[in-house]
């Protein structure tokens, strides 16, 4: 099971070392009608996401839910425009949609800090 948790982790952290990297390279050169400073908000949302996720820290849940909330919504809202108005499934949209949450549930459930036996 250790082993399972590892793979998942360093899965995570390369997808949010990835968007980080996606994003700073949509800052410097622009692939899409986003603006640049949805592309820097981005940036350092994903880089919270991947600093609490990799750290312990103090508040690091909130910390994580605060780096999630406008990637989350931003994709989410991409996702059901491309579906709804162009009838497009956005792969990249329903990727983040779906692996921030699970992100979020690995940093509460299995990485929060154990009570201890006092």
């Amino acid at each position: 099971m250790k082993i399972v948790l590892t793979v998942a982790k360093v899965l995570i952290a390369l997808y949010l070392a990835v968007c980080v990297g996606v994003h700073v390279y949509g800052a410097v050169h622009p692939f899409s009608a986003e603006p640049l400073w949805s592309h820097l908000v981005h940036t350092f949302s994903y880089a919270l996401c991947l600093f609490t996720f990799l750290y312990q820290v103090k508040f690091r849940m909130g910390l994580y839910l605060l780096g999630m909330l406008y990637p989350f919504f931003y994709h989410a809202q991409c996702l059901w425009v491309q579906y709804s108005v162009h009838h497009v499934f956005s792969g990249i949209c329903f990727s983040v949609v779906t692996i921030l949450p699970l992100a979020g549930l690995m940093v509460w459930f299995i990485y929060r800090p154990k009570a201890s036996n006092i």
